[in-house]
């Protein structure tokens, strides 16, 4: 007798409250960054570094969509990643909140807490979930932009994206139907940053494109996509602006 009120209840709402989906993802990213500091009597500078983060994704049915809950599992960086291991080891346990709306748009994701590794890492996790619904079909295509903000105060950068996307083929990703979606972006990038010599301005453009796989439930199993990016910087340190050179990649897949 439960069960059947709880399905008339269902019927005549005309909503089903469904269990969260809870899933853990990799994700795999390097960067490779040069500034040219030669216009200001310096030399080309170089860094390159790589990471590797894990994380718990669940996600919940609210209004107008789910909510996004995201827990570190762990990260690890090489010898050149700019952020210490033990500042990395610290963010473990981090929780940061997000929101997927009805049309499987994400929302940037924002630490719950108000501890410092989380937002030192921010960074790192603000693009890994792409837009995801069920039931898309081979041949749709949308567009968005968005504009998302990392760091706080005097260390701020918005990078604003404007993106176009494809359900380009159907294929299998663990054993199960899924839509391969295609994306290409163009990007422009505006903040300040803190140096040993003072602040920074920073801005550019930059172009990336990738894929991801959608589950026929609308579940996101993982993808790739990288970009480049043509920045400047400048400052009291410099009598004009230095230019630099980004390229990103990123990877992301599901861990059983």
């Amino acid at each position: 007798m439960l069960l059947r009120a709880v399905l008339v209840a269902a019927v005549t709402t005309g909503s089903v409250v469904l269990a969260p989906t809870t899933t853990k993802y990799r994700i795999e990213q390097s960067l490779s960054q040069e500034i040219d500091a030669t216009p200001a009597g310096g030399a080309k500078q170089k860094i390159a570094f790589n990471s590797t983060s894990f994380v718990t994704v669940t996600l919940r049915d609210s209004a107008g969509g789910k909510s996004m809950r995201v827990v570190v599992d762990s990260i690890r960086g090489d010898s050149a990643m700019p952020i210490p291991q033990p500042v990395l080891d610290s963010a473990r346990g981090a929780v940061f909140s997000g929101f997927v709306d009805r049309s499987g748009r994400p929302s940037g994701l924002e630490p719950t807490g108000s501890a410092p590794a989380a937002a030192q890492i921010q960074g790192l996790l603000s693009d890994f979930f792409p837009w995801t619904r069920a039931g898309l079909k081979v041949g749709e295509t949308w567009a968005d932009t968005t504009a998302k903000t990392n760091g706080t105060g005097a260390d701020t950068v918005t990078v604003r994206r404007v993106s176009s996307y494809k359900a380009a083929a159907g294929e299998t990703r663990e054993s199960k139907k899924a839509v391969r979606v295609t994306q290409d972006f163009t990007s422009s990038v505006t903040g300040t940053q803190p140096t040993p010599n003072g602040p920074a301005r920073i801005e550019g453009t930059g172009r990336g494109s990738g894929f991801y796989f959608v589950g026929s439930d609308g579940r996101y199993l993982g993808g790739s996509w990288q970009q480049q990016s043509s920045l400047t910087i400048s400052g009291s340190f410099t009598t004009q602006p230095l230019p630099i050179t980004i390229s990103q990649k990123t990877t992301v897949s599901t861990l059983k």
